[in-house]
């Protein structure tokens, strides 16, 4: 019984926190004004990220994406009515015919960099995004150190920014635009 309640509290932490961030960071960082229609949650735990944003009423459908590395909390996504699936991050992701507009990334790094090289989900993630799509990626700032250096090398705009912890604390935002490439 103790375990059902717990994870029904975390659940509710899980929906509680995206519903604020989603609320709060819907407009500052611009995704109407982008057209951001694909999005891809590239570690959904139990889908609160796209159910937030389908509170909001954004015009868009959420691809939640498991980690294989974590808890398979599919069934919950299936619940709540959302799509999903089950991914092993250190293989490619079959898209085909899709690109995405976002990618989002909440804690995904931390988990992965144990089993696969992190420069290798940034590759992955440069062919999924489409040109002019965006990266939100949530993680330690060592990490997001290491990814903006990758990003950047690929040709991706940063932003680096705090979280709701504050300027001191040990997770950060990094926020990325592939560009576009025009051709001479």
């Amino acid at each position: 019984m103790e375990a059902y309640i717990s994870k029904k509290e975390v659940f509710t932490a899980e929906a509680g926190y995206w519903k604020m961030f989603v609320k709060s960071n819907l407009h500052r960082l611009g995704w109407k004004v982008h057209n951001v229609r694909n999005i891809m949650d590239m570690k959904a735990n139990f889908g609160g990220f796209a159910a937030a944003l389908i509170a909001e009423d954004a015009d868009c459908w959420v691809m939640n994406v498991v980690p294989v590395s974590g808890p398979n909390t599919l069934p919950v996504i299936y619940d709540r009515g959302l799509i999903g699936v089950a991914h092993d991050w250190c293989e490619p992701f079959d898209t085909h015919p899709r690109t995405y507009d976002l990618l989002h990334a909440s804690g995904l790094f931390s988990i992965e960099k144990r089993r696969c090289e992190i420069a290798y989900i940034i590759l992955e993630m440069d062919r999924i995004l489409r040109p002019g799509g965006h990266a939100y990626i949530q993680d330690s700032l060592t990490i997001l150190v290491e990814i903006e250096g990758i990003a950047k090398s690929l040709g991706w705009r940063t932003f680096m920014f705090d979280t709701e912890e504050g300027t001191y604390g040990s997770r950060k935002v990094l926020y990325c635009q592939k560009q576009v490439l025009i051709g001479l």
